[in-house]
């Protein structure tokens, strides 16, 4: 839930840069935000050190295949997840793009663990993810106006940008999971977990403008929202590997993707000059959320 909350405010501080009138391209946004992001888990780091925790000490279990398995998540999640995440916000908006990333999400992470980590769930589970796709049909059937050109080459719906993003990050929990199941701790999946995004989007900026100096063309305000969406996805990332150690991990994903019915609220409260709260988006996020429930009120 810790982790649904912190994820769900990220969206809203992302939309929220995103209507000012320079909010930057989604390659500086993702920059800010893992900066952001790695530096609150470093701050986080050497407070624990000082209290006695040794963190440290930790890093000298890493195998090789912890690591490999870590940079894959990194990729597959913060970088390319979250960049098709931020570009179907741009496009549609927080409360619809996370309702479809958030149905697409613990249904492809469920298949994923039934397939790959052998975690099969009962009736009650697939009936439960069936309602997950109602939703997903539910929100996404109708069209995507205002869509833009992403990345410059393709124009694709904001929709399935959202669907692809739910997919990629599937495969990056599943990364994740699998990482802790063989030995690696929470503190050390998150730093291999994150630094890898931060320094791929530092190596892409640098090749596209040579330097950062772009970076100050974006407004303050949007800076400070991109700032604190750092913050609290760090908390959300690190709260949902330690429900990994603690539940199968397709009921962890469950429970965190109760956002969407948070962004429909948080939306409608902040965001409404920038997102149209429909009767179909209410719905189908109902749906969404009463499989969510369902999946995780049984044992």
């Amino acid at each position: 839930m810790l982790a649904a909350v912190s994820f769900t405010v990220d969206n809203i501080l992302i939309r929220k840069g995103l209507i000012e009138e320079y909010p930057g391209s989604v390659w500086d946004i993702r920059l800010v935000i893992s900066l952001t992001a790695l530096i609150s888990f470093l701050v986080a780091v050497c407070i624990a050190t000082f209290l006695g925790f040794n963190i440290i000490q930790e890093f000298k279990y890493l195998s090789l295949i912890e690591v490999l398995l870590l940079i894959l998540a990194g990729i597959l999640g913060p970088l390319i997840g979250a960049l098709l995440f931020t570009t179907a916000i741009a496009q549609i908006g927080a409360s619809h793009a996370s309702a479809l990333w958030g149905g697409a999400n613990p249904l492809f992470t469920t298949l994923f663990a039934v397939v790959l980590l052998g975690e099969i769930p009962d009736l009650t589970g697939i009936f439960s993810v069936l309602t997950i796709v109602g939703g997903i049909i539910v929100v996404g059937y109708h069209g995507h106006e205002g869509t833009v050109m992403c990345f410059e080459k393709t124009k694709l719906a904001g929709g399935i940008i959202a669907l692809l993003a739910g997919l990629c990050v599937s495969f990056s929990q599943i990364g994740r999971a699998a990482a802790l199941n063989l030995g690696a701790t929470p503190n050390t999946a998150y730093l291999v977990f994150q630094a890898t995004p931060f320094i791929i989007i530092t190596m892409v900026c640098l090749v596209k403008s040579r330097n950062f100096k772009h970076l100050k063309r974006i407004s303050r305000k949007s800076l400070y929202c991109y700032s604190g969406a750092g913050i609290v996805s760090f908390v959300g990332a690190y709260s949902l590997l330690i429900s990994f150690t603690l539940m199968p991990v397709w009921q962890a994903v469950a429970i965190r993707n109760i956002q969407p019915v948070l962004v429909v609220i948080l939306s409608w409260i902040f965001l409404k000059k920038a997102d149209r709260i429909s009767l179909r988006l209410v719905l189908g996020t109902a749906l969404v959320t009463f499989g969510v429930v369902i999946l995780n009120v049984y044992r």
